[in-house]
């Protein structure tokens, strides 16, 4: 508010400051004028006081719109100032009086402190079983071969036959 005050002070200063100056300015005209003869009593002085009004007025309403402008930015200001300000809320006193034992906080039970990271597909007993199950029946297919069955007419071994791998089961003796 000081500033504000401050400056309408200012500009009230200018104002009276240009307003001298067109007297000054009318005054030395019609100095000038009745010194070279030709001062007119309707003549171009008349004109330019007119001039001097209209400019006047110009400023006026130029002021007025300023002001109105600065009013509503102002208030904008202030509004916004007031929805997005914090407010202090309350806190409770004290909670009520339980027998026994206090009751502990939401965040007091999910206060888990320092823990490991855990695998995310583990989260679910279900899911980490079935991916155990996957793993499980691939390192199988090591081990035992699956069967193939028969399309056609038998046509020979179609991978061809590896005379250095034995898969059959050995029988012992004894």
């Amino acid at each position: 508010m000081k500033i504000d005050n401050a400056r309408e002070e200012k500009k009230k200063k200018g104002q009276k400051r240009k307003h001298q100056n067109d007297q000054a300015d009318m005054e030395m005209l019609k100095l000038r004028a009745a010194l070279e003869g030709k001062h007119r009593s309707n003549g171009s002085t008349v004109l330019k006081s007119a001039k001097a009004q209209k400019r006047q007025k110009s400023e006026d309403s130029e002021d007025e719109f300023y002001r109105q402008v600065k009013q509503k930015q102002e208030a904008k200001k202030a509004a916004k100032a007031e929805i997005y300000s914090r407010k202090p809320y309350l806190i409770p006193s004290s909670p009520d009086l339980v027998d026994g034992r206090r009751l502990i906080s939401n965040q007091m039970a999910s206060n888990r402190g320092l823990t490991r990271k855990r695998n995310k597909d583990h989260k679910n007993p279900r899911k980490k079983y079935r991916d155990q199950h996957k793993k499980i029946v691939i390192n199988r297919k090591g081990q035992v071969r699956d069967i193939r069955t028969q399309v056609g007419p038998y046509a020979g071994e179609t991978r061809g036959i590896n005379p250095y791998t034995s898969r059959s089961i050995r029988i012992k003796n004894g």
